[in-house]
């Protein structure tokens, strides 16, 4: 048995409930023959259960170099083909390993994660090559990912997971389902890919828009996008009432301001 004490540095809680485990696997569907990754493999509890599920190819990313030698030695006795990686998720080209777009797992830093959330939506000049991302959040977070607008929650997060996915939080995880115990809940999140968005809207307009709106989260969106030109003009144009506050705007509504904006800018 490994004895390895979490460290973090490396923002470690290992997940130790197999039920919940469980849970994940179940909550992806059918793996059988799919490529799949997993950032952050630890001492391998949902690696085992991956490899379980009969994918094509299994590629674990570990950070901790001291997990390498349990690791190798749960992948080395499976009969699928498998790749061990020991580096930063978010220094490392995850996607040139595979020919097709693989189902992504993750029990995801907190301390990052939203950038590693980051780096796979908006991977390869915004063109997702991920097939299903299914990745654990702090609870707080996930909220924000799924939130819809006139909510507290709404925000920033929520417009540039939606602008690219399709968000659902499929289950809460109590906290004493980790080890360490940490000091908040958490949840599954699963992102069902959506490449219509950045195929229609300029998504770095996009994110500069959504940016701004929101370093003003209760001011007037007419009064914090004044950069834009007549921006009440675009609003109307838009849809968007006069007096609304980024909170208020929907994502669609956030989409055809991007386009609108930029025709004005042309």
């Amino acid at each position: 048995m490994y004895k390895i004490p979490p460290k973090k540095k490396f923002g470690q809680n290992f997940l130790t409930d197999q039920s919940i485990v469980e849970k994940i696997i179940l909550s992806a569907g059918d793996l059988e023959n799919k490529s799949v990754i997993e950032i952050g493999g630890g001492s391998g509890n949902l690696t085992k259960h991956l490899l379980k599920a009969k994918p094509k190819k299994l590629l674990v990313i570990e950070i901790d170099k001291d997990y390498d030698e349990i690791l190798s030695k749960i992948l080395g006795n499976s009969s699928i083909e498998t790749k061990l990686i020991s580096k930063d998720i978010l220094n490392t080209d995850i996607y040139s390993f595979f020919l097709e777009p693989p189902i992504i797992f993750g029990n995801l830093p907190y301390n990052i994660s939203t950038k590693i959330l980051a780096k796979l939506l908006t991977e390869e000049n915004g063109e997702p090559k991920w097939d299903k991302l299914l990745l654990m959040f702090q609870l707080e977070v996930a909220n924000r990912i799924v939130a819809k607008p006139h909510t507290k929650q709404y925000g920033r997060l929520s417009l540039f997971s939606q602008f690219y996915s399709f968000p659902s939080l499929e289950f809460r995880i109590s906290k004493n389902s980790f080890f360490p115990v940490p000091k908040v809940e958490s949840a599954l999140v699963k992102f069902k890919n959506n490449s219509e968005n950045q195929a229609k809207y300029n998504r770095i307009l996009f994110h500069d828009i959504i940016k701004k709106s929101f370093q003003g989260r209760r001011k007037m969106l007419k009064n914090t996008l004044t950069n834009y030109g007549d921006i009440f003009k675009l609003m109307k144009l838009c849809g968007i009432p006069e007096n609304s506050r980024p909170e208020n705007i929907t994502l669609k509504q956030f989409c055809e301001l991007t386009r609108a904006i930029e025709q004005s800018m042309e």
